[in-house]
This record gives C-alpha cells, structure tokens and sequence, in this order.
C-alpha cells in the first residue's frame, strides 16, 4: 500500500508534461522475455544515449548499455527514435533503470520493469488493456491503471488520431502523447505492447488500400518496442509473445483488411488469408492454458468497422477455432470508445462462449 500511495503521489505531482528538453521523449518499456526486454527511447540525433540497469535487490551490480540508432529513420521529428535489447536477465525478477543523454540524467527518465517468468509456466498475471488515447483530454486516469500494478499494458489502436500515413505527422503525435507526464509513467514502468486501428495506422476507417501504408509500417517499427511486426513473406504490424502460460496474438486489422463497403460476401477479409494462417498456425501449435487474440477492431459491437460487417471472415476465425478444438480462446479490441466485457455465445461455432474484453 505504500508503494501505491507514493506512487500516486508522485504522479500527481509532475503535471501535464514533463519539463524537459525538446528532442526527448520515453523511456518506454516494450516487450520482455524471461531473459530480455526492450527499451525505446527519443534522444536529438547527434546525441549519445545510454541505459544502466540493474538487478532490484542488488543496485550496486551495475550494467550499461547503448540506446541504437537507426540506420535510416524514416521520419523528420526533433529526436531520433532508438531502441535497444537488455539480454541476460533473469526471468520473473525486477529490474530499475535510467536513461542518460550526453552523461546527463533527468528523474523522469528512469523506471523499472519485471522480467517474464519461464515460458509454459503457471502464474498470475494481470493485464491492463487500453485504447482510443486523446492527449488533450484529461489523463488522470493512467495512476488508476498504476495502481493496479498490471504485469503488462497493450495499447489496441487510436494510440493517437494523425489520421494520416505519413510516418513524420504519426512521430510527431507519438512524441508528443509520451511527453505527457501520466502516459510517460505507465510507459517507463509496465511493459506496454501496441497495435494500430484506423487513426494511428491511417485515415478514419482506413483499409489495406490506403495510400503510403508501406511507410505507415516502416514507422510503427521504429515508434515501439514491440517484439517484431510480421513475418520475412507477410507485411503488417502483427506479432506474437508469451507471458507464462498465456500466448497473445496480437493481430493486424488494418494492413490486408478488404474496405468496410465491400460486399459482405466470401471475398471480403478482415485480416487477409496469409495473416489469417499464420495465426490459425499459431493457435493450432500453442500449448498455453489460454490463447489471446488482441486487435483493434471488435467482433461485434461496431456497426460500421468491425467484424460484424466480415461476417465470413468472422465464421472462419470461430470455425477455425472449433475444428482444430483450441480451447482457453480469449478476445481483446477496443475502437468504439467504451469499456465492456462481451460473451459471444455462438457454440455452434466457437464450441464454448468466447469471451471479448473491450476497451
């Protein structure tokens, strides 16, 4: 309890954005293994980086590494985007860490995060689930979430509202949004995962057609930490990681999907068939006690830009799910700018209620 209140405290007591230099933005904590995690950060161009990272219990064993560059940024944005992966790290334990810039330290740029326990292995696990950000409302939500002290946080879609693929206009809305002091917390400190909906990926209800979106992915690499995006054969956002004994597949609704007024007919896609195998696979193969499919496009509730209106790519996806028998099948969106916990019960189909969380 203390922990939380100081927590708390803290949080309140930083204001609406953090004071500090043009050209920086994060840390931001992505994806974290048993063994490894990966850490973004915004730094000017021509400035060195660094993190140092050590072990919660024993703070004097001190370890620094590098914040990379990358080789060709596709954006123009007052700092340069970088990521780096800490590796051998112990799993389920707690690491601190901060950020220096030229040798020089701010407060906000430190925070801690925990390791993954061993893949396969049973473990409690709380996840914070998020969606449809606007930077000007009031962001005083986010020490709620804190609070609650999620193992992790995926973020599915709106995470801002460029409303463009163009990779510089999208930079410059995500540096902004990570300055603001309640969002920068839970990102330096609760592993945080993202997917794209229509806003952040393009135009509102935008679709595999949309002009630029090659360097609307290009972009998305570089702006999170995210284990991976895609596959060698497969362009998209997509990807998969585990946490103990849950796999997330985290999917892409956006890059192959067929436009919302195509006819409701076998052509129309939601995901595109490459990307449909490949998570089809990837459940088939999962030996985990539960299965989360995330994306930012709900199964049901949108009228307009769902599922709902992808009847055939809806059925196979609940088909698929009762033919090769994978139980523990759990769905997670957002988009529609309310929370709700959904069962869809169609046995006919899933063989069991598949349940949606909606933020």
């Amino acid at each position: 309890m203390k922990y939380l209140i100081t927590l708390t405290t803290t949080i309140l007591t930083l204001g609406t954005l953090h004071a500090v230099p043009d050209g920086i933005a994060g840390p931001l904590v992505g994806h974290t293994s048993p063994t490894s995690a990966r850490i973004w950060m915004c730094a000017p161009a021509q400035s060195k980086a660094t993190i140092s990272y050590w072990q919660e219990d024993k703070p004097g064993e001190v370890n620094q590494l590098d914040l990379s560059k990358f080789e060709k940024p596709v954006v123009t944005a007052p700092g340069q985007p970088r990521i780096a992966t800490i590796k051998k790290l112990k799993p389920a334990t707690r690491y601190r860490y901060k950020v220096s810039v030229d040798n020089k330290h701010n407060p906000v740029w430190a925070g801690s995060f925990a390791t993954a326990p061993q893949d396969g292995e049973p473990s409690k696990l709380r996840v914070a689930i998020t969606s449809c950000m606007k930077a000007k409302l009031p962001q005083g939500s986010w020490y709620l979430l804190l609070a609650q002290q999620p193992d992790l946080h995926l973020t599915l879609g709106d995470t801002h509202y460029a409303d463009t693929t163009d990779p510089t206009i999208q930079f410059n809305h995500h540096y902004n949004y990570r300055r603001q002091a309640f969002f920068a917390t839970v990102l330096r400190n609760v592993p945080t995962y993202s997917m794209w909906d229509d806003h952040d990926y393009g135009p509102n209800n935008s679709d595999g057609t949309a002009k630029g979106k090659e360097g609307s992915l290009a972009g998305w690499k570089q702006f999170w930490a995210n284990p991976g995006a895609g596959t060698a054969e497969i362009p998209g956002a997509f990807y998969k990681f585990t946490r103990g004994d849950v796999d997330f597949f985290v999917v892409d609704s956006r890059y192959h999907r067929s436009p919302d007024k195509a006819p409701d007919d076998d052509k129309k896609r939601m995901l595109g068939d490459a990307q449909f195998e490949w998570l089809m696979q990837g459940l088939k193969n999962s030996k985990a006690k539960f299965k989360v499919i995330a994306s930012g496009s709900t199964l049901n509730h949108s009228k307009a830009d769902g599922w709902r209106i992808y009847t055939y790519s809806r059925h196979r996806l609940f088909d698929g799910i009762k033919k090769n028998k994978i139980s523990g099948v759990v769905y997670m969106s957002g988009d529609i700018h309310n929370s709700l916990v959904w069962e869809h019960n169609e046995p006919e189909r899933v063989g069991y209620p598949l349940v949606e969380v909606i933020s």
